[in-house]
């Protein structure tokens, strides 16, 4: 320990009224004159700009003189805070409040000195020092020392124990339990930072200092995007920062064996906050996407956070009718976008599909974040039931089948009808190779349907087609269906059921009377229309 590292502004010590003898004591590598008080020890070593004993009147009484005087030969002007015996609710009191105070208002960093702590003082300092810290909004640097047993292992030397490593796990761990319970991560991604940067100068860069650095540094990004609900970059592969915290945390739980108390937190928020969120992979519209959603959904709402847990689960649920460029499938400027026309498409779908479910989750997260301003505003307590049964019903849904291509195969819009698109007019297809992930057309003739067929032969047929389907069209993302109306039924059911967006031509008929008597039809193409 450098001579740098051991300077403080104030020294707070306690005064007894034990029988102290000389002795030599010894701060790291650094040895002070013999001495019968630590506190004229820490002040050769420390060189503080001010000394606090803290002492009750009879241990002022019975020593007070005698380190007055040393500590004024050695050009220190200690002023001496009288403190009451705590022998009762009032006394506790008053010793907590005169202790607080010393631990405040210095110019610099503190040591507090609990060696000769008078019956439970020693006890009331840590409380204290723990108050202080939790509470004040810029807390000073507090360091804790106590001198151990006399002549330690046959040595002739004191030892005074730097104990303030233990003050800052303290600090880190009410910052990391803050965090478990907000998602605030602004004051434990500071204070994980600066615990790396001391035990990396401590020990010349090596031991846990480093990982901790990194681990402060990610809790900054994943708490960014958490308080921001920015949903792809939390959820999405090893680059989502939920990912990347878990990795940093296994890090620092590696490199953090001198700091046993670390792997107990670690550990926690490893298992109830991220193991939760991780597993998507490309984007959201699959299995392990449904079930990221549902966990941050979980997590919001344990939090508290009901607005940012109804708005997940309400984009949660259109994620389920989504194809993976409306889910964060897509990427800009290196981060994970949603294409708005598909998600408008997914949302589309949704309602139609699920319309009770959109009423339901709009109601609740509109009478929120119209925040009570409605002729008839909904109690806190029905509002969070209502949500947390929302969130708990579309955790528990099943993935709907993902609207996915085959890897490495080109998409394409399968026309299965017996109108050739070699004989489509120009909008129609334009229209066609608009859709997103559609830049190929390909035809598929609508199969004869037999009149005599009965349901079965129709179920047969479909799946016939359906299997001819994806094995000459892998990539099919899209499907005009247009045919029979019994096969195109079932036809619709099973590609659905693929992920492939099954879609009807509509058309506007004008008839043109050429002569008397003779009438031409024509069908003009308007768009296309989702099957339901």
């Amino acid at each position: 320990m450098t001579n740098e590292q051991t300077k403080v502004h104030r020294l707070v010590t306690f005064l007894g009224t034990g029988k102290y003898q000389p002795t030599i004591y010894a701060l790291g590598e650094r040895r002070a004159e013999t001495t019968r008080f630590v506190c004229c020890a820490l002040a050769e070593l420390l060189e503080p700009a001010e000394i606090v004993v803290l002492a009750t009147e009879q241990a002022e009484n019975s020593h007070g003189p005698t380190l007055r005087e040393a500590l004024n030969d050695a050009r220190f002007s200690p002023r001496f805070e009288p403190i009451p015996f705590g022998e009762n609710p009032e006394q506790q009191r008053q010793q907590f409040e005169i202790i607080k105070t010393q631990l405040r208002g210095s110019a610099g960093p503190v040591m507090l000195d609990i060696t000769h702590g008078f019956r439970s003082s020693p006890f009331f300092a840590a409380a204290i020092a723990s108050f202080v810290r939790a509470v004040d909004e810029d807390p000073l640097d507090l360091r804790v020392c106590y001198a151990g047993a006399l002549n330690a292992e046959g040595t002739g030397l004191t030892p005074i124990w730097d104990l303030s490593e233990f003050v800052n796990l303290l600090d880190w761990t009410q910052a990391i339990m803050l965090f478990l319970r907000t998602g605030r991560s602004a004051r434990v991604a500071e204070r994980t930072e600066s615990f790396g940067r001391r035990l990396a100068r401590e020990s010349s860069g090596v031991g846990p200092g480093p990982s901790l650095r990194r681990l402060g540094a990610t809790l900054r990004e994943f708490g960014a995007n958490l308080e921001t609900v920015r949903v792809g970059d939390l959820l999405l592969g090893k680059t989502g920062s939920a990912a990347a915290m878990c990795d940093a945390i296994r890090t620092a739980r590696e490199s953090a064996t001198a700091i046993p108390p670390l792997a107990d937190v670690l550990d926690r928020l490893e298992r109830e906050m991220l193991s939760p969120l991780l597993g998507a992979a490309d984007h959201l519209a699959d299995e392990a996407g449904h079930r990221a959603l549902g966990g941050l959904a979980r997590l919001y709402l344990e939090m508290g956070r009901w607005a940012e847990a109804a708005a997940v689960a309400r984009e949660g649920w259109i994620t389920r009718h989504a194809t993976p460029a409306a889910a964060f499938g897509g990427r800009n400027q290196g981060r994970p976008s949603v294409d708005e026309s598909a998600r408008r498409d997914a949302e589309d779908r949704w309602n139609a599909e699920d319309g009770d479910a959109a009423r339901r989750i709009a109601a609740v997260r509109n009478d929120i974040e119209h925040a009570g301003f409605k002729v008839q505003p909904r109690a806190a307590d029905s509002l969070r039931r209502d949500l947390r049964r929302l969130v708990d019903e579309f955790a528990a849904l099943p993935p709907a089948a993902a609207r996915v291509t085959n890897a490495g195969q080109s998409p394409v819009f399968v026309n299965l009808s017996n109108h050739p698109s070699a004989d489509w007019s120009q909008a129609q297809r334009q229209a066609a190779l608009a859709l997103q992930g559609a830049p190929e057309i390909r035809d598929l003739p609508f199969p004869e349907v037999p009149p005599e067929a009965g349901t079965a032969d129709i179920e047969a047929l479909a799946d016939r087609v359906v299997d001819q389907l994806k094995r000459e069209f892998p990539g099919a993302t899209y499907a005009m269906v247009q045919g029979e109306f019994t096969l195109a039924h079932a036809l619709v059911r099973r590609l659905q059921q693929k992920g492939i967006v099954c879609l009807a031509a509509t058309t506007r008929r004008d008839v043109v009377e050429q002569t008397p008597g003779a009438k031409t039809t024509r069908f003009e193409f308007v768009r296309f229309r989702e099957y339901g």
